[in-house]
């Protein structure tokens, strides 16, 4: 196929197309005169204009088929399609088909009566100006018939082609360009006439249908293939291929597009799936286009679900006044020419010419209402039957609510009408009033009939709320419906009233009629199916308990099952307020109805439990039952001020309501008195929030005693020692403990909420009484050194245990700030003392390692062999030696931290075993003439020596424990001023005594202690200058007092997890002069005050003293 027949083949194509569109306007406006009776129209036109499927050729039929319509098809006629003519026989002339005769009704016409006429003319005139815009269809007509005869046997040829293939490209290529986009539907109908909407309408659709397929690529497809089905495009290709293959003898490859034809346009013709293109993008378009319509449809659905009564209505108005409207239409047309109207006065009202036929209207419109009106009282009896059955027919049914509700309005209008004629018949606005027992006699049967079916309607509406909260959760539209079938009785006594209302003041009126009273049988019966529903629920929990429960267990198992039952009452407020009340107008107040109650029958469940309201039964409950009625005492209070807030506010009530049910209706009983129900509500919540004071109160006490209890057993019993891989020591203490805390209060925290007032006050006291137990047992762990290390490890451990352990709680709670504050100022207190307890364990190791210590050296030091024969300082460095022993062992039992706190304490420690083992040989010394050494200036030196090796070992230790340096200044300065003060009462030293007296009061801080201690230092080298000594700090008392005062922190630092035993030098001075038995140069009564003064002060260390004394 070359390209010249490709162009003729794709213009005439267009021109058949544009021939099948210009066919189907003429149909579509000649439907309206043939009526019921129009005739057939091939479904193929709208493809191209084909007039039968059978035929290869896709555009000739449909011309054939639009010239042979017949003019009797405007009055009514069928008329059948011809066939497409063929070369070798003629088509038959088509039979017209045998109608039924009508019945014809012959009406008297009006003088003017030549609408039809009209009409017939209007309709011819747009069928002759659309073929005028379409011209090229007869000549597409005449070129068909021709290439029809002199076709010969070669295959018919599509319709349009012939003539010159460039010239009919030409004309054809202004439908190869897009179409303008069009403008807006109420921009293009803007001031439209009605006779050309239609014509507009087809123009769009054109355009829609001619942009779809430029943009899908399709023109050069449709030319060439034209609008065939699947099965005429794949036979065609198939014959094209073989012929193909036949005269060239190759075959064309179907992975590429080598030897593919391009058309017009520059799409593929011909190419692999390129013949089904057009089915493809019309499937897709069909199904695009079904899936917008499903959308717009489950969005009408759902409109029309919403009121689907009132959409009714509506379109049964619209219905009416366009049929209205089309009558009056018709009636002008008989009194006018029909053509005075312009389009700038379409919009006037019809009759506005014509007041005498819009009298005659009205009053034909009146006396058919009063006729109508009349017939309402026949038929009655029969409306009422008719609603009767649709009311029992509906029972059971999925549509039963529904039925209720429609029934219900027809049957209200009933009432409606019955009511107002009454009113109107014995007084009111009417001027001719009729007596009261005639109006009633005449009344009496219809409303007899009339007000027994609003008892059976009533009936069956309160059956239905009986089971609203069933319904509401499975149907909320029945139950929607089941409401509105209550409400249209109200709304329609709430209009009459509203009308009496406005009536004058002078009319007497003896109305006995009243519509039917629903909304108050129904409010009723849902509150007393709300009751019903808990006191049912309570009931089958206490039968449950009674036979799952043995004899002994059973008042606790009842109790819990009580708990449980108002817990899922109380849950279902939530569920009333968002699922539920939404089905009900805002004024049934169904949430205040079902908390009401909820509150009412778990209040009284619970206060029986419990022993009244002053709870006499809570001692007997377990500490797991007081748990769950704090727990549910909150999450009803909280639940409760949450859904009514100003419940919140209202701490006292003047009623009570142990015995009665709340009333909780107004005098009508048609609507809810949120007065009394909130009053109800917030005595409840008053009420049941003292129950939960004693509960928590009761609660509090057994949590003490338990916590107590177990706690005494833990540290109490003998712990399990553990070692390491690695060498440390730890015991079980820190599990035992933490396995109880940890269970207790997750077990809290489970039951109570996470804004629990009680939860902070149980975790307060659990911490609190594990401080106390911890401060109390401390020190019956520090037996030896490797219990000091296991519990050094053991407190380290625990500490981080209760981090760990109120994190954890915090994280999963919330409490607000103050409560925060309180547990965390507990926890630290807490953390505080086990971490203190860990240090003091570490540190308190040197009394073990100084034990044998001051039993191999102690009572060696100072002696003539020290002196004499131990030039080296042997003694000083077996006690480094010894301390070396020790610091391994502490590396291996414990953490590194805590190594460098036991090594601060060994050097204190090893300062103040020197000072104490020198003062002990003064206090041995009782010659008061001469030296307590030999040689005074070879025992300074060696005092030198010793002092050197033990600096030298701490030093050695500061790369590996940096905070050592400090301290070893402030250590050793107390050997350096005992021996420099030596030195000077000897004579070795040109210093001044005062100014070593004044260093050793600043780290004594106490007069009577510093003059002992220089008096016993005097009292070694030279005993004779002693009373001078003492003398001389006696004179300087006030300025010691003024550089050092007595420390009062010093009787608080005792009972001080940061001051050690052992570790003071006033401490160890003291212990020693308490006990010391030496005459010294000082008065009797001196002595004493300065005894008492340390006994005061020393308290711990004096009655220490005084047992080993």
């Amino acid at each position: 196929m070359d390209e010249e027949t490709v162009a003729t083949q794709g213009s005439l194509n267009q021109g058949a197309a544009a021939a099948g569109l210009a066919s189907w306007l003429r149909l579509n406006k000649k439907e309206d005169e043939r009526g019921e009776g129009g005739g057939s129209y091939n479904n193929n036109m709208a493809r191209g204009g084909g007039g039968n499927n059978n035929t290869a050729s896709g555009g000739g039929g449909g011309a054939a088929n639009n010239s042979s319509y017949n003019s009797s098809s405007a009055r009514g006629g069928t008329q059948q399609p011809t066939q497409p003519q063929n070369n070798s026989v003629s088509a038959p002339k088509p039979k017209r088909k045998a109608t039924k005769k009508k019945c014809i009704s012959f009406v008297t016409p009006w003088p003017f009566d030549n609408y039809h006429e009209v009409q017939e003319q209007m309709y011819e005139e747009l069928a002759s100006r659309a073929a005028s815009e379409y011209g090229a269809l007869d000549r597409f007509d005449e070129k068909k018939d021709d290439r029809s005869k002199g076709a010969g046997t070669k295959p018919p040829m599509r319709a349009g082609m012939g003539g010159n293939a460039a010239a009919a490209t030409t004309d054809a290529s202004k439908y190869y360009e897009r179409p303008e986009e069009l403008p807006s539907i109420k921009e293009a109908v803007n001031d439209l006439a009605l006779v050309d909407f239609e014509k507009k309408a087809e123009e769009r659709a054109i355009n829609i249908v001619s942009t779809w397929l430029f943009d899908a690529g399709l023109i050069d497809e449709l030319l060439v293939n034209g609008a065939m089905g699947p099965m005429g495009n794949n036979a065609q290709q198939q014959q094209q291929s073989q012929q193909k293959i036949s005269s060239t003898g190759t075959v064309i490859s179907e992975k590429t597009s080598e030897g593919q034809e391009i058309g017009v346009n520059g799409f593929l013709v011909g190419a692999e799936g390129a013949e089904q293109k057009m089915d493809k993008e019309t499937n897709k378009l069909r199904a695009m286009i079904q899936r917008d319509l499903s959308i717009i449809n489950a969005r009408l659905n759902d409109g029309v679900a919403a009121s689907g009564l009132e959409v009714q209505e509506l379109v049964n108005a619209v219905s009416a006044t366009k049929d209205d409207i089309g009558r009056l239409r018709e009636l002008t047309t008989y009194i006018s020419d029909g053509q005075r109207q312009s389009i700038s006065d379409r919009d006037e009202f019809l009759l506005a010419q014509y007041p005498y036929l819009r009298k005659a209207i009205n009053a034909r419109r009146n006396i058919h209402r009063c006729f109508r009106e009349l017939e309402f009282f026949g038929y009655i009896p029969s409306t009422c039957e008719r609603l009767r059955d649709d009311l029992h027919g509906g029972e059971w049914t999925a549509e039963e609510w529904s039925t209720i509700r429609n029934v219900s309005m027809e049957h209200v209008e009933l009432e409606v009408m019955l009511v107002e004629a009454e009113n109107s018949m014995k007084g009111g606005s009417s001027s001719h009033n009729f007596n009261d027992a005639v109006v009633d006699s005449f009344l009496d049967s219809h409303v007899q009939n009339v007000w027994e079916l609003g008892d059976e309607i009533r009936m069956r509406i309160i059956s239905g709320v009986g089971s609203a909260f069933d319904l509401s959760m499975n149907n909320p539209a029945g139950m929607v419906a089941l409401v509105e079938a209550v409400e249209v009785y109200e709304r329609a006594a709430e209009t009459f009233k509203k009308k009496k209302e406005e009536q004058s003041a002078d009319s007497t009126e003896s109305t006995r009629l009243n519509f039917t009273n629903m909304r108050a049988a129904a409010l009723e019966q849902l509150y007393q199916d709300f009751e019903m529903r808990g006191v049912e629920m309570f009931r089958g929990v206490h039968e449950n308990a009674a036979d799952l429960a043995d004899e002994e267990d059973a008042a606790n198992t009842q109790f819990t099952a009580v708990l449980k039952a108002a817990t899922e009452l109380v849950t279902e407020i939530d569920i009333v307020k968002h699922q539920m009340s939404p089905c009900f107008a805002p004024h049934w107040h169904v949430e205040a109805l079902w908390s009401s109650c909820v509150a009412h029958v778990c209040s009284n469940h619970i206060v029986q439990q419990i022993g009244g309201p002053d709870g006499q039964n809570l001692p007997e409950l377990t500490i797991t039952q007081l748990l769950e009625l704090v727990a549910w005492v909150e999450y009803f209070r909280e639940t409760i001020e949450e859904t009514f807030p100003e419940v919140a506010s209202m701490r006292d009530t003047k009623k009570t309501y142990f015995e009665e049910r709340p009333e909780l209706f107004a005098g009508d009983k048609k609507t809810v008195n949120m007065q009394n129900a909130t009053e109800s509500l917030a005595w409840v919540n008053n009420m049941l929030w003292e129950v939960h004071r004693l509960a928590q109160e009761e609660f509090l006490v057994r949590t003490r005693s338990q916590t107590d209890e177990w706690l005494d057993k833990v540290y109490g019993s003998e712990t399990v020692k553990n070692q390491s891989s690695e060498g440390k020591l730890t015991t079980s203490l820190c599990e035992d403990v933490f396995s109880f805390s940890s269970v207790q209060l997750r077990t809290i925290r489970e039951r109570l909420s996470k804004k629990s007032d009680a939860l902070i006050l149980a975790v307060c006291i659990i911490l609190s009484h594990m401080r106390s137990k911890q401060v109390h047992a401390r020190n019956n762990f520090l037996q030896d050194l490797e219990t000091c290390c296991a519990a050094s490890n053991d407190f380290t451990r625990m500490s981080e245990k209760c981090e760990d352990m109120i994190s954890e709680l915090m994280s999963q709670c919330e409490f607000s700030e103050d409560m925060t504050f309180t547990v965390e100022a507990t926890s630290d207190e807490l953390m505080g003392v086990y971490s203190s307890d860990a240090v003091y364990s570490a540190r308190s190791v040197h009394i073990y390692v100084f034990d044998p210590i001051e039993e191999e050296i102690g009572i060696r030091l100072f002696e003539e062999d020290w002196e004499e024969t131990m030039v080296d300082n042997d003694l000083a460095i077996s006690l480094v030696r010894t301390l070396e022993d020790f610091h391994e062992d502490l590396e291996h039992y414990m953490d590194d931290f805590m190594v460098v706190k036991s090594m601060m304490s060994l050097m204190s420690a090893t300062i103040i075993f020197y000072a104490k083992c020198l003062l002990l040989r003064a206090e041995k010394h009782r010659n008061n003439k001469r030296p307590f050494f030999g040689d005074v200036k070879k025992a300074l030196d060696r005092m030198t020596g010793d002092i050197k090796v033990m600096r030298d070992y701490f030093e050695g230790l500061v790369p590996q424990m940096p905070s050592l340096k400090k301290n070893i200044e402030k250590d050793f300065e107390i050997l350096a001023t005992i021996h420099e003060l030596m030195s000077v009462a000897a004579g070795f030293s040109v210093s001044d005594a005062e100014d070593f007296i004044l260093v050793l009061q600043k780290r004594v801080r106490d007069v009577g202690i510093t003059k002992h201690i220089v008096g016993d230092l005097w009292h070694l080298v030279a005993p004779t200058e002693e009373r001078y000594v003492w003398e001389l700090v006696e004179s300087m008392e006030e300025q010691l007092m003024a550089i050092a005062p007595v420390d009062d922190a010093l009787a608080l630092e005792v009972n001080d997890r940061s001051y050690v035993k052992g570790l003071r030098l006033d401490e160890m001075a003291v212990k020693l002069y308490v006990k010391s038995r030496r005459n010294r140069p000082i008065k009797a009564t001196a002595v004493e005050s300065i005894v008492k003064n340390w006994r005061t002060t020393w308290s711990a260390g004096a009655e220490e003293g005084n047992d080993e004394e």
